[in-house]
């Protein structure tokens, strides 16, 4: 028998917070869907594994308010409260963690890449008793055990905690080798019904995850800082198998950063796919540079609906200075083929990158008019901790806002924008410029009238474009 058999965790995903967001427009964002928290279905399905009892409250699924997630973890009585965070999110997820603790006065576990940048930081907030730096398969379950056995914790990897007021950072654990040894998450434990994205087709719909970090350097991104590792086809279409056949999932979207790095893992991934008779839709992220015509003929066979491509800016020196070495040229050729294998094309785009300007604004919506794209996601540049660009930033400003904002002492909103004249105002007017000259094309709305599936599709769209058109005249 297991150290922790029969000890309960509580594991809480609080609820979206309205408010600015520099990640996309906050119109944009309340529409977007309601995805499964995966970090959180993994911990719980790590922790089932070693006999714990497991409760896993989505409260943005749910719609539920704080007073209502205290009712359900009283009634559970566990014995650790967990959560997780990325350093956007904190202090939403830390007012979550404070209003509990009063209430529970429970040991709080909290991990998420926030931990993995500033674990001092985030243990200065003493409602929080430790920390998971990394990856949870094996630090969480040891970490634990020593808690319920009553032993010293300080030979534990890759934990961070407090002793006698100080904060203690213990050695790294390195990354997980192989991570089909991971189980599944506990889909169990969710509500997977209310999931759905602002596209997505069918009930009901779920995210999956099928590699970790990234082998590309595009300035933006922190998955870079993670080692790239994925998992094998066979244990992957496994896991699409359990969603279709346990949970009655119709639609899965990989949120991979980058899916298809591998071609021959694709095209294995699509052939075991349809060796299965597995009936399912399914879609992913990629890179324009990362497929070819064999690999889109496999992913149409194998169900694949729709692919979001990474395209960013329709100015090539933008795309050379964001390390994002695209050819215009490829980018036409290969939404044009994908669009003709009958796969659905999603772009996604940024302004206000480096050097951007009104010029490059129009290089980038010509672009977007061009391409036969069914659907485009347009979104401020932001500079995220652990990137290229928040070093290049934090060189400018000679000092470590993320860390001050971790802290207590800064605000998301006042995080300036590096390499251009454009204000942020500025920015999101283009933004929303943009949207409208896409998706308020005559042609292009008879097309999307006679795609949609459902009032429930046409609702959704109608009103992200309902407040995109507000606020744009509004501004």
């Amino acid at each position: 028998m297991s150290a922790l058999t029969g000890i309960r965790v509580a594991l809480i995903f609080p609820s979206y917070q309205k408010s600015e967001d520099p990640v996309s427009l906050r119109e944009a964002k309340e529409h977007l869907g309601v995805i499964p928290p995966l970090s959180l279905g993994y911990v719980a399905a790590i922790l089932e594994k070693e006999g714990c009892v497991v409760q896993l409250i989505d409260a943005s699924a749910l719609k539920l308010a704080r007073w209502q997630v205290f009712e359900l973890v009283n009634k559970f009585e566990p014995d650790y409260l967990g959560f997780t965070s990325t350093t956007i999110d904190f202090h939403n997820t830390l007012e979550w963690i404070s209003y509990l603790k009063s209430k529970t006065n429970l040991p709080v576990i909290i991990g998420g890449i926030n931990m993995a940048v500033y674990p001092a930081e985030t243990l200065t907030h003493e409602d929080i008793d430790y920390g998971v730096i990394g990856e949870a398969e094996e630090t969480l379950p040891e970490l634990l055990r020593c808690l319920v056995n009553r032993k010293d914790i300080n030979q534990v990897k890759g934990i961070c905690y407090r002793r006698n007021g100080d904060i203690i950072i213990n050695e790294k654990r390195p990354p997980l080798r192989n991570i089909d040894d991971t189980p599944f998450p506990s889909r169990h434990l969710l509500s997977n019904d209310r999931y759905y994205s602002l596209i997505s087709k069918k009930n009901n719909f779920t995210a999956m995850i099928t590699s970790r970090g990234c082998p590309f350097h595009c300035i933006f991104c922190d998955n870079q800082t993670i080692a790239y590792r994925c998992r094998s086809p066979r244990n992957i279409v496994d896991e699409m198998e359990q969603c279709k056949n346990q949970y009655g999932i119709n639609e899965i979207d990989i949120f991979d950063a980058l899916f298809s790095v591998d071609k021959s893992r694709v095209i294995e991934i699509c052939k075991q796919i349809q060796e299965r008779k597995l009936k399912i839709d399914w879609s992913f992220r990629t890179r324009i540079d990362l497929v070819n015509e064999a690999v889109l003929d496999e992913l149409k066979k194998s169900g694949c609906t729709r692919i979001y491509y990474g395209i960013e800016s329709g100015d090539p020196e933008i795309l050379r200075a964001i390390n994002k070495e695209v050819d215009i040229k490829l980018i036409k050729r290969v939404i044009c083929l994908t669009k003709n294998k009958g796969i659905d094309t999603f772009g996604y785009f940024m302004i206000g990158n480096i050097g951007e300007t009104a010029k490059s604004v129009k290089k980038t919506l010509d672009l977007m008019l061009a391409l036969p794209l069914d659907y485009v996601q347009i979104s401020p540049v932001f500079a995220p901790p652990n990137t290229k660009l928040y070093a290049m930033l934090m060189g400018r400003e000679k000092s470590d806002y993320w860390k001050e904002y971790v802290l207590g002492r800064a605000k998301e909103n006042l995080l300036p924008r590096y390499g251009t004249d454009l204000t942020d105002s500025e920015v999101k007017k283009y933004i929303r410029y943009c949207y409208l000259r896409f998706y308020l094309r005559l042609f292009y709305i008879v097309k999307a009238i006679f795609r949609m599936r459902s009032w429930t599709e046409v609702r959704r769209s109608a009103g992200v474009l309902r407040d995109v058109v507000f606020s744009y005249y509004a501004g």
